[in-house]
This record gives C-alpha cells, sequence and structure tokens, in this order.
C-alpha cells in the first residue's frame, strides 16, 4: 500500500520537476547540446565561474547577540569545510555577498538559516531579527522560494526519530510511515501557500534525501547495539532505485553530499551492517567501473565517481586523479562537478607547492604582516606552536583524540608500533586529548603503554585546535617538517597504513 502511494505522490510531483528543469536549466542547454571540452586537471586552470549571484541583507537588533559580528556563507562541495564566504555586519546590521553558484544550488547561511537556494544571476535580499528568528523576511529573484523554503521548515525538521533498537523492518516500516505523512504535510503546506513550482521540486527531493538518510543510517547503529545481521538486504534496501532518482543535476542539495557518501559505501562494501574492510582499496580503474554504472541519469553516475574521488583530495592528494586524468576528463562533465574537483585540485597543488603560506596562516606566524603586531592573545592555547618550539629539528607527528572516541583507541596500537619503527631517530608523536575524563585518559594511555608526549587539553585548548586546524572529527592527525611546518593533515595521517610511515621516512631525509 505505501509503495503505492508513494507512486502516486511522485506522479503529482511529476508535471511541477518538468517545468522547473525548463526553468532552472535554461542556462545548461548549451552543454547539454553541445559536448563541452575541458583542459585536464593538471593544467590547473581557474574553472568558469559562470553568472553572479548577490546575497545580502539586514539584521535588526544586534544586541540580542552582541557576539555576532558577521555572516559566514558556505556553499556545500566536495571539500571539508565547503565553500566558504566571509561578510562582515556593519554598524546598520548589513551584509553584503558575491558569489557564483555555477547552477542552482543549496547554501547555508549563518546565524540565519541553514537550507537556502540560489542560482546563478538570482538576487536575493534577507531581512533577519534577532529577536524574532522564525519571521525572516525574503526578496529579490530568488525570495519567493526561499521564503517558502524557511516558512516549511519552521515546521518540518526532517528528522526520525525512531528507536536503533527496532528490528530491522520494523524501523523501515517506521520511517515509511513517517515519509507518507510527511507528504500530505507537505501537499497540504503547498496548497495553503500557493507554493512555486521551483519550491515544490526542493521539497520532494529534501524529504526523500531525509528519509534516504534515516535508512542508511539505522543498520550500523542497531548492529552496534544489538549486533544483529541483517537478512532482509533486499527488502531493506529496495529504496536504492529511488535514490538513484532523486539526485539530478535539477538543483543540488546539501543532503546529496551525505547520502551520496553513504549509497558509495553500501554500493562499494556491500550491504552489511558494518561494511566489510577491503585487504586494499579499489583502484581508480575499478572505482570508474563500480561508481559510473547508473543507466538513464548520466548526472549521479558523475557525482557517485565524484564522491569516490573526494576520498582522495580530503587526503590532499592528487594522484589518482592525475594518474586518469584522461578517462575522467571524459567521464565527469557536468559543470559544478567538474569546477568543484578542479578547485579542490587546484587547492592541494598550491599547498603541496608551497605548504609554508597556508602553515604559517594557520600557525599564526604571519600574524606581523597580516595584522601588524606579533602579539596574539590566543597563542596561550595554540598547545602545538609551543611543542615545535620545545622540540626545534624534529619531525612531528599530532595525534587529536579523546577518551569516548573509538577509532581513536584503535589506531592507537598501530602508534606504538610506529613509535618502535622510528625509536632513536628525530621524530616526536605527540598525543592531544580533547576530554573523556582526565583520569580516564591516564587509564587509557597507561593501558595501551602508548609511549610519547601527551597533553590533555583544557577547553579554551581544545577550542582552539578545533578552529585552528580546521577539525570537524577525530581522530585526525598533523604532521609537520623538522623545520616545524605542516605538510600533511587530515583523517587520513593513521598509524596504521603503510602511507603514514612513508610520509614519515620521507621528512626525516630532507
Amino acid at each position: 500500500m505505501f509503495a503505492y502511494s508513494l507512486n502516486l505522490k511522485q506522479n503529482r510531483m511529476k508535471n511541477s520537476k518538468l517545468l522547473l528543469v525548463l526553468f532552472f536549466t535554461a542556462s545548461l542547454a548549451c552543454n547539454q547540446e553541445k559536448k563541452v571540452e575541458y583542459p585536464p586537471f593538471s593544467a590547473r586552470q581557474v574553472p568558469n565561474k559562470g553568472e553572479k549571484a548577490i546575497v545580502h541583507g539586514k539584521i535588526s537588533n544586534l544586541h540580542v547577540y552582541p557576539h555576532v559580528n558577521e555572516v559566514v556563507l558556505t556553499l556545500p562541495d566536495f571539500s571539508l569545510t565547503g565553500e566558504m564566504h566571509l561578510s562582515p555586519i556593519d554598524s546598520t546590521g548589513e551584509f553584503y555577498f558575491e558569489i557564483y553558484p555555477v547552477v542552482p544550488r543549496e547554501f547555508s547561511l549563518t546565524p540565519i538559516e541553514d537550507r537556502l537556494m540560489i542560482a546563478p544571476g538570482d538576487t536575493l535580499y534577507i531581512e533577519h531579527d534577532f529577536s524574532d528568528i522564525t519571521n525572516t523576511r525574503f526578496s529579490g529573484s530568488a525570495g519567493v522560494l526561499n521564503q517558502q523554503i524557511a516558512r516549511f521548515r519552521n515546521h518540518y525538521l526532517g528528522r526520525y526519530s525512531f528507536s536503533y533498537e527496532l528490528p530491522y523492518m520494523d524501523y523501515k516500516e517506521a520511517c515509511d510511515q513517517q515519509l507518507e505523512e510527511t507528504f500530505d504535510k507537505l501537499e497540504q503546506f503547498q496548497k495553503e501557500h500557493n507554493t512555486s513550482e521551483s519550491f515544490n521540486l526542493w521539497a520532494d527531493k529534501q524529504v526523500r534525501l531525509d528519509y534516504y538518510d534515516a535508512l542508511f543510517h539505522y543498520p550500523t547503529q542497531h548492529f552496534l547495539r544489538t549486533k544483529e545481521d541483517l537478512t532482509e538486504k533486499e527488502a531493506y534496501y529496495a529504496f536504492l532505485p529511488d535514490v538513484e532518482k532523486t539526485i539530478d543535476e535539477d538543483m543540488i542539495l546539501i543532503s546529496y553530499f551525505k547520502v551520496m557518501k553513504w549509497y558509495n559505501i553500501r554500493k562499494g562494501f556491500g550491504l552489511d551492517p558494518i561494511p566489510r574492510t577491503q585487504e586494499k582499496p579499489f583502484s581508480v580503474d575499478e572505482a570508474m567501473e563500480l561508481y559510473y554504472s547508473v543507466p538513464g541519469n548520466n548526472f549521479f553516475s558523475q557525482f557517485s565517481l565524484s564522491t569516490y574521488l573526494s576520498l582522495w583530495t580530503k587526503s590532499n592528494s592528487t594522484k589518482e586523479i592525475e594518474g586518469h586524468e584522461d578517462r575522467l576528463g571524459e567521464l565527469i562533465t557536468h559543470p559544478f562537478l567538474r569546477a568543484t574537483l578542479q578547485n579542490e585540485y587546484n587547492r592541494i597543488r598550491d599547498f603541496k607547492d608551497n605548504p609554508v603560506i597556508y602553515s604559517d596562516a594557520v600557525m599564526g606566524y604571519n600574524r606581523q604582516e597580516v595584522v601588524g603586531t606579533n602579539f596574539n592573545p590566543d597563542d596561550s592555547a595554540n598547545v602545538v606552536k609551543h611543542l615545535i618550539a620545545e622540540y626545534p629539528d624534529k619531525v612531528l607527528y599530532v595525534d587529536v583524540w579523546a577518551t569516548w572516541c573509538s577509532p581513536c583507541i584503535k589506531e592507537m596500537p598501530h602508534s606504538v608500533v610506529l613509535h618502535e619503527e622510528f625509536e632513536g631517530r628525530p621524530v616526536e608523536f605527540v598525543y592531544l586529548c580533547m576530554g573523556g575524563g582526565h583520569e580516564q585518559w591516564q587509564e587509557t594511555i597507561q593501558k595501551i603503554k602508548l609511549p610519547g608526549i601527551h597533553v590533555y587539553l583544557s577547553e579554551s585548548e581544545w577550542q582552539d585546535q578545533m578552529k585552528r586546524f580546521n577539525i570537524k572529527g577525530i581522530p585526525y592527525y598533523l604532521l609537520f617538517n623538522k623545520e616545524g611546518v605542516l605538510v600533511d593533515f587530515g583523517h587520513h595521517l593513521r598509524a596504521s597504513i603503510p602511507e603514514t610511515k612513508t610520509a614519515i621516512e620521507e621528512l626525516l631525509e630532507q
């Protein structure tokens, strides 16, 4: 019965979707009719930005949140942070952005709204009151769409809060029921507010993506709690073909990136609750065959393959792209996907070519030239800077962890092995604990018999590390050469992978 009712809702959305495709993709028609020839990634060409969009506005009653002095606009992409733009809030409460979205695209605007839409050529003016945050007003060419999105999201949170201890199919049935009820509420909202075609398409996608994310997230959480395997895999994952239809080029939503990551994990490692670890990761050739395989939705295939490639760019590696860029040039041709990967490629190559510039900015060594003074009151919390000064002429391998982080602790026996292999050489292993209790911290170190330099961070110190090194999750690693320059960073520098040992050895030989 549910499948039938969902199909009816899909049919109701079909006509509105076709209209919006015509509205939103007129600027891309030439790209669809005539194949675009891109230069190789290694040419490091700056991608064509396309038409400019303007987002601006005014915030009233600033005194309610006196510590807020800037607005952050974030466009989602394959980087860890997204494409971030900052605008100060002036004395009258006004802020202003000029951005290049490339395609119709969702973005967040902190601290105003976390889901807004913009397209090339759009203008969006926002009136926001810190004393009445649920009644933001929008105008400009993108005003109607965003006003309707904000109104809908005041009532719809997209949460699926069912217990992870529910049996597999009971959980899915509960999610199915909630999805159907949400579509009923959405249909009523559309009638009451005479919603635009662009909103109808956005809402249909967002509701479905929230549902997919809940179903993807549940199996691992259930298995961790109950150790029960999923026996009805085909029935549970019957929604996968719907995922392949929902993620298309009509508009780029923030949720695309999270749902596609889940999709790739399940497709690459099977439909088990806990993905089985391969002896070696997929090669790029294997990934191209595996992920570029969805019939009828070429954009989805491109997005899936780009998501795989982003695993490497997040690890500050470009060799996977460089070794296959002729083939990738034929497969990844969508303007948004191509531009996003090219920007990531350029960022990594710029960093690799001259890590000192980035390192000095992160560590605050360029403060004199930027703000005219070397004095920095935040330096007391800059633990890593003090450690570099304390251990000159040594390679520093920094592990950021917490006692409650099981993936962090799982890596530590491998760190013990690294200690032994580099014993007597100019390498220091540093462990910065971000929390979990001082007593538990000491017990964990003693239990693993983990040597090295151990620091239990104060609240101000761990907040400084998170902000300074853009740490979004742990374990997280930093690697400094003997000159104190940050040469690599990220989740990928785990002690258990051979590449980490190789990276340390290369720094010792310099």
